[in-house]
């Protein structure tokens, strides 16, 4: 019952919510944000936790609180924007994002060998896909395999419509290589772990584990690796930013190449999450959350 009553919710929001024109979508969003903050205390604590670690013990509870409520917002944002963005063209699309650095995918895509988006759920990663399918650049990605099934297949359409190719986190990757193969991109986010494929790192200067799949899929097929975030600007149009590719180790030793590639991502990442702390939406815990004096986190 309750995964009908949370497939069906999310059916009549994009019924609802959907065709709104942004003046109201955003409105409506605007005015979510702190209904998400005082209803959901799970996610509210998760989100307290991880912009916590980002803003450093020097940030008071005020900001951190201040911040938080800003995440939610955003958060509300996003599930307008994934409501909407199936019915944008792509000059709509194009129309409300710019990018900075779209030359060095097009550099990477002659090379033949495709190449590896790392990225972070910064700003809307949901826009993130769609943009380079906006500019003619084909591109698949992975994408966590939520339940219920229904809604997983709902919002696997959404995510679909013009033309971009998700694959599930837990399922054969086979598909990101063949994309590889024929010289697409291939998107994948490093800020939080969904899979096995996972390594232990310092991350804002305390161990975390994230994801070291992209380090690996580009070390393995040669395929630059390239960082490309999203960042939320006030009128709520994007600003895409393409980093150069970076230069990987291949030394021999793949386990130590994969470590020092990890670092290079982290370190760019960190950057961005440390300016945009209010636009970085990861609804699960990057560090263990805190237990209280009961033993409940």
């Amino acid at each position: 019952m309750r995964d009908l009553i949370v497939y069906s919710s999310y059916r009549l929001l994009a019924i609802l919510v959907g065709p709104l024109p942004p003046r109201v979508g955003y409105w409506i969003a605007r005015r979510a944000g702190p209904l998400i903050y005082r209803f959901s205390p799970h996610l509210r604590r998760v989100l307290t936790s991880n912009v916590s670690h980002v803003l450093g013990s020097d940030a008071g509870e005020a900001r951190v609180r201040a911040t938080v409520d800003q995440m939610c917002v955003n958060i509300a944002k996003g599930h307008y924007e994934l409501f909407r963005v199936g019915r944008l063209t792509p000059e709509q699309i194009r129309a409300i994002t710019d990018i900075e650095g779209i030359d060095r995918l097009y550099a990477a895509l002659e090379a033949g060998k495709g190449a590896v988006i790392v990225t972070a759920h910064l700003g809307n990663v949901d826009m993130m896909g769609q943009v380079p399918m906006a500019y003619g650049i084909p591109m698949s990605g992975a994408v966590e395999h939520i339940e219920p099934e229904r809604l997983f297949r709902y919002l696997l359409d959404i995510r679909q419509k013009h033309g971009l190719r998700l694959y599930p986190s837990d399922g054969p990757m086979i598909g990101l290589f063949k994309a590889l193969r024929r010289g697409e991109l291939v998107g994948l986010p490093i800020d939080r772990a969904i899979a096995d494929n996972s390594r232990a790192v310092e991350f804002f200067g305390e161990p975390a584990r994230l994801p070291d799949g992209p380090v690996r899929v580009a070390l393995r097929t040669g395929a630059p690796l390239i960082p490309v975030f999203v960042v939320r600007r006030p009128d709520d149009t994007f600003r895409v930013v393409v980093e150069p590719p970076l230069d990987l180790p291949h030394s021999g030793d793949v386990e130590q190449d994969v470590a020092v590639g990890m670092d290079k991502v982290v370190e760019l990442m960190e950057h961005y999450l440390s300016t945009y702390p209010e636009q970085w939406l990861v609804a699960v815990p990057v560090w263990p959350l805190e237990v209280d004096e009961r033993g409940r986190t």
